[in-house]
């Protein structure tokens, strides 16, 4: 799975804020604001990855248990999911 193609991941006064690509049509539009976490995830998103390896990047990067990240990640996957932000 990965972002929609075009997405933008930018920061803006300081916030990191995901933009679907304007020639897309998701049913969305606007911007998401997302923490640390959030920016951190959407970066490993960029390219062709998985739930397991989101995961455990996650668990390694804030030091936290795997099970929580996973967690984590899957509640954060349901609201890309929802957007149709995400290409599975």
């Amino acid at each position: 799975m990965h972002l929609i193609e075009g997405h933008i991941l930018r920061r803006v006064h300081g916030n990191a804020v995901l933009v679907p690509p304007p020639e897309k049509d998701i049913g969305f539009n606007g911007m998401i604001a997302v923490n640390h976490t959030g920016e951190f995830v959407c970066k490993m998103l960029s390219e062709e990855t998985d739930t397991e390896s989101l995961a455990a990047a996650l668990a390694k990067e804030y030091e936290i248990e795997e099970d929580r990240a996973k967690a984590d990640i899957e509640v954060f996957l349901s609201e890309l999911r929802s957007l149709n932000m995400l290409e599975e």
